[in-house]
């Protein structure tokens, strides 16, 4: 039977079955906002609005311990219904190179892009925080909201998306959140980055790293990683991660520069709802 995981000991048994599934990659309770849906034999999805237009996002996780049982079937179904309510034509999510690519091409899902992964490892000193960055205030918020809206059509291609509007970016883009840089030019954000917390105490995660292209070609890109880099360095985290798609030849070039090492890759892939 698939429900709404509605407890926190719901959440706890998503949390479960994700870390069976992901070990190099834990969540917490705490991590997990938003709808899940939850079977009680041993998988669970999550589906939401995305920013890629028409879109939602979505993640099925079954049990290693629980599969060939029909859950992650029933629960893909389930994830296409939600979906639907929630107004999308169209579903997408990461599966990794195995029996999972099968598992979705068998249901009508295709492969569109792959997300380059890269891990750096820290040491103390690593890193530096150059004139004209500053960490993320409020009242930075507006200009960094302004940098995002003109850069994320960009960086999910050949998928089309779009930044969310600003009271729910600010919601959204807040959560797990350890800090924030942005570059100023006379007072105005040009660039934005942020980093969150992952399931692991000694890793952080990079989310969107984002300069107007007015202001590219300068090395801001390059700067906004280094602050992030000098920040976690300092306060004893041994690890940043984060991911790009195959073709953002751009950021793939800064995070090599910087010593980042790939990791396996996830495959995007898209369907109907």
């Amino acid at each position: 039977m698939i429900r709404v995981a509605g407890t926190r000991a719901d959440l706890e048994r998503c949390v479960e079955i994700c870390n069976a599934v992901q070990p190099d990659a834990p969540v917490t309770v705490d991590q997990l906002v938003g709808t899940f849906l939850l079977d009680d034999g041993g998988g669970y999805a999550y589906v939401d609005r995305s920013s890629v237009r028409g879109s939602a996002y979505a993640m099925v996780r079954v049990h290693p311990d629980a599969r060939r049982r029909g859950i992650g079937s029933s629960l893909l179904a389930a994830s296409r219904v939600r979906a639907r309510e929630l107004g999308c034509t169209a579903m997408w999510g990461r599966v990794r190179e195995d029996e999972s690519v099968g598992f979705v091409t068998r249901r009508g899902f295709r492969e569109v892009t792959r997300d380059i992964v890269v891990l750096r490892e820290l040491r103390r000193g690593d890193g530096e925080v150059a004139p004209g960055l500053r960490e993320l205030g409020d009242e930075h918020l507006r200009g960094a909201h302004a940098v995002s809206v003109e850069c994320v059509p960009e960086i999910a291609v050949p998928q089309q998306a779009e930044e969310l509007p600003f009271d729910e970016w600010v919601e959204r883009s807040g959560r797990n959140c350890a800090v924030g840089f942005v570059a100023l030019d006379d007072g105005e954000v040009v660039g934005y980055a942020r980093l969150y917390r992952t399931g692991l105490p000694h890793r952080l995660e990079h989310g969107l790293t984002a300069v107007r292209r007015s202001h590219r070609r300068r090395g801001i890109g390059s700067a906004l990683k280094r602050a992030q880099i000098a920040w976690a360095a300092e306060r004893g985290y041994t690890e940043l991660v984060t991911d790009m798609v195959e073709g953002n030849a751009a950021m793939r070039a800064v995070n090599q520069r910087l010593g980042y090492k790939p990791l396996p890759p996830s495959i995007v892939v898209e369907g109907e709802a």
